[in-house]
């Protein structure tokens, strides 16, 4: 199994890749991580699927997509050598019950149906451009749901470092939401913002940024034992 993805090469995503490339030497995985141009957010997401599929046809083995704003906690091979799994990949249950794909961490095996619902994904996503890409993947997974073998994972593979867990979860794969860099540093810099904190206010986009900031501090020093 091979650890594949992609970033765009900002400040941002670059630093990104080098400390989940670092955590992924410190547990021994072989990966690859393609590094593309800044592009709007949609344009860049769009490309996930074409890159999985270029990835089970470049190394032609299982492969475990990871975004690239990620820590890897340990060594993965454990939780993925069974041959009774096509894809695995977690659901967020919303209030309502329904539920949401969540395509941070997601396990393709190299096989015949797998290639087949990754094709299914990117023509999902041609047919239907209002879609991100998880949706897309979603809604293949369900039409293709009675030919594939879908494992669940559990919270700890898609763990956002700062969201509120029970105490059972602990993080495997933690991610660490780098476009808080963007959406979060422009509203704090909105007018209504820079009135509330020269007035005294707590501004909580720039404590969701600090929060990060503290978190990547931790984890470059577990990297750098």
């Amino acid at each position: 199994m091979i650890i594949i993805g992609y970033y765009t090469t900002d400040k941002v995503y670059q630093e990104a890749y080098e400390l989940l490339a670092a955590s992924l030497d410190r547990v021994g995985h072989k990966y690859d991580f393609l590094a593309i141009p800044p592009a709007d957010w949609k344009s860049v997401t769009d490309l996930k699927p074409k890159i999985v599929r270029d990835a089970l046809e470049k190394y032609q083995e299982p492969v475990l997509y990871i975004d690239v704003d990620a820590f890897v906690h340990k060594n993965l091979n454990q939780f993925f050598d069974s041959h009774n799994i096509d894809v695995a990949v977690n659901y967020l249950v919303k209030k309502d019950g329904s539920e949401e794909l969540l395509s941070g961490t997601i396990f393709f095996d190299f096989n015949e149906r797998v290639l087949n619902l990754v094709d299914l994904w990117l023509d999902v996503s041609e047919r239907n451009p209002d879609f991100n890409d998880q949706k897309a993947l979603q809604c293949a997974i369900a039409d293709a749901e009675a030919k594939i073998n879908v494992k669940r994972l559990s919270e700890g593979f898609t763990y956002i470092f700062d969201r509120e867990y029970g105490e059972n979860v602990k993080p495997i794969i933690e991610h660490l939401q780098a476009s808080r860099e963007f959406y979060c540093a422009k509203r704090v810099n909105s007018f209504k913002n820079r009135i509330k904190k020269a007035i005294g206010l707590s501004v909580n986009k720039s404590e969701m940024l600090s929060r990060r900031h503290l978190r990547i501090d931790e984890l470059k020093a577990i990297v750098s034992k």
